[in-house]
């Protein structure tokens, strides 16, 4: 479904990811884990379009990004969740999922009601400003206003960062109900070893800009862990 391959991305001078490679298949939840400052979130960022790379490609559905814009790739079924969640702290619930509702194509106007399924505490609260909200529930709202662009792929930038036990949990079932039910590819940055064990299907593991182990989340080893993700 999506397909990274001989990604490499500089500032400058500065060579920040080395010939990636990530491929995450249609229907699967993927991680990619690493300690700080190893390029995750840059990867992330070159996959929607908010960085250009220096070379390499990336495609979602055989269609090929690299040079596309950010909106026509939501629009071409990716959708993005950063880190820190970003959503409006002065705009309402509604209103923040209304923002996401202007990047379909289908003009829809109305917010899924699966969204609200999925997501119960937004109905409730859909009149409170968003700077109000729990961080777990800003997390919930962010997804939330990603999701109401009925995208194909969702990449998630750190999700249970700072986030209660009982809310990451949630946010695990609801993932897995997307890939089940939705027929969603997800791709997930995180550094929670239990929560990738328990939701992810695969891994990647990078280490100064490079895939440096992959495979099936059963095969991640204690020693992967002590030499690439412990503190």
């Amino acid at each position: 479904m999506l397909n990274v391959q001989d990604l490499s991305f500089s500032y400058g001078e500065v060579q920040v990811l080395r010939g990636i490679d990530v491929h995450v298949p249609a229907e699967t939840i993927v991680s990619v884990m690493g300690r700080n400052g190893v390029g995750k979130t840059t990867l992330m960022n070159n996959i929607i379009g908010l960085l250009k790379p220096s070379s390499g490609s990336i495609q979602i559905e055989d269609r090929e990004l690299v040079g596309v814009s950010t909106h026509r790739r939501i629009r071409a079924g990716l959708a993005y969740v950063p880190q820190g969640r970003m959503i409006f702290p002065k705009l309402s619930v509604e209103e923040n999922l209304r923002v996401g509702l202007s990047a379909r194509d289908d003009k829809k106007t109305q917010i899924p009601d699966d969204i609200y399924e999925l997501f119960p505490i937004l109905k409730e609260m859909g009149k409170r400003m968003g700077g109000d909200l729990s961080g777990g529930q800003q997390q919930q709202l962010a997804i939330g206003r990603a999701l109401v662009t009925d995208p194909k792929v969702l990449i998630l930038d750190e999700p249970t960062e700072g986030i209660q036990p009982n809310i990451i949990q949630q946010i695990g079932a609801v993932l897995r109900k997307l890939v089940e039910a939705q027929q969603m590819t997800i791709l997930i940055v995180e550094q929670y070893l239990d929560f990738v064990r328990e939701f992810c299907q695969q891994f990647y593991i990078m280490n100064r800009g490079e895939i440096v182990a992959h495979g099936e989340t059963d095969s991640l080893s204690q020693g992967m862990i002590q030499e690439y993700l412990s503190v």
